[in-house]
């Protein structure tokens, strides 16, 4: 376990753009269906069609062309930011395809994205038009009054949309503030909500099952995991890094096989209204009741 963690030490995650975030490796490569076809015809459309687009993308390369379309050609266009924030209020959903090595905790939580173990992590929940709205919005002001998620109260986005329309009016408005989860080695895996999704990651899944074997079929040449802990191959099952992850959230320098998929579900069900981050020491210990 030790070893392990300080081969993900050396590739420890880092702000890839404005509230999107690297963990451990990620490049558009990994985004299921894009192309560059598909990146040149966007880029021709207006403002009004990626408004349009924004409200009826149904899959991960989809939105990620949306995004990259208004980075592109409209950070500077009030009136399309200005439309951007009257979606904020939209809340509907739409379970989007290709999420390969997205990463989004709630959605982890939910089951509709299959934690990989590395990839992009976004705070806002782009399964819905409002937490692309204001995805897009983060991304091209570079200004952040909180985030849209799959929790967030009608009464939550209405007040977001006011900050927005206020800022895009030059009124003063004060930005949103994260936790700051001191001296985390990875504070990206560090929320409790993507503590959560560690753990239910670490469950039976028969797509995550299809990703390993694929993993180790294409690039190792192998029909089954390696019995050699030492193994690289190792890492085509993505507990290899969640195991790694959960050790560091919560101090452990050892391997203790003990700690399976059931053994964390239950240690989360039982402890986690009583889990507090130590900033001294950087991880999360069991707050006495």
């Amino acid at each position: 376990m030790k070893k392990q963690i300080l081969i993900l030490l050396l590739l420890i995650s880092f702000n890839f753009s404005y509230s999107q975030k690297l963990l451990t490796s990620w490049s558009q490569q990994n985004i299921e269906n894009y192309t560059k076809e598909m990146y040149d015809e966007v880029q021709k459309l207006t403002s009004a069609d990626l408004l349009v687009k924004n409200l009826n993308d149904k899959s991960w390369s989809a939105v990620f062309l949306t995004l990259n379309a208004s980075i592109n050609n409209y950070s500077k266009d009030n009136l399309y930011l200005n439309s951007l924030a009257n979606q904020i209020t939209d809340k509907t959903e739409t379970k989007l395809e290709g999420t390969s090595r997205l990463i989004i905790w709630d959605r982890i939580v939910t089951k509709d994205i299959i934690f990989e173990g590395k990839g992009l992590v976004i705070d806002n929940d782009l399964f819905t038009v409002s937490g692309r709205a204001n995805q897009i919005l983060q991304n091209l002001t570079k200004k952040n009054f909180g985030y849209v998620t799959i929790n967030s109260t009608e009464e939550e986005l209405k007040a977001l949309k006011k900050n927005w329309l206020s800022y895009l009016s030059n009124k003063n408005v004060e930005e949103f503030k994260p936790f700051d989860y001191k001296n985390s080695k990875i504070p990206e895996i560090s929320s409790l909500n993507a503590v959560n999704a560690l753990i239910i990651s670490l469950q039976d899944n028969s797509t995550k099952e299809a990703i390993t074997k694929k993993c180790l079929k294409n690039v190792y040449k192998l029909d089954e995991m390696p019995k050699e802990k030492s193994s690289s191959a190792n890492y085509c099952n993505p507990d290899t890094y969640t195991y790694t992850y959960l050790a560091m959230l919560f101090g452990d320098e050892k391997m203790n096989e003990s700690k399976n998929a059931n053994w964390w579900l239950n240690f989360w069900n039982e402890n986690h209204k009583n889990m507090v981050w130590n900033s001294e020491k950087g991880i999360y210990i069991i707050k006495q009741k």
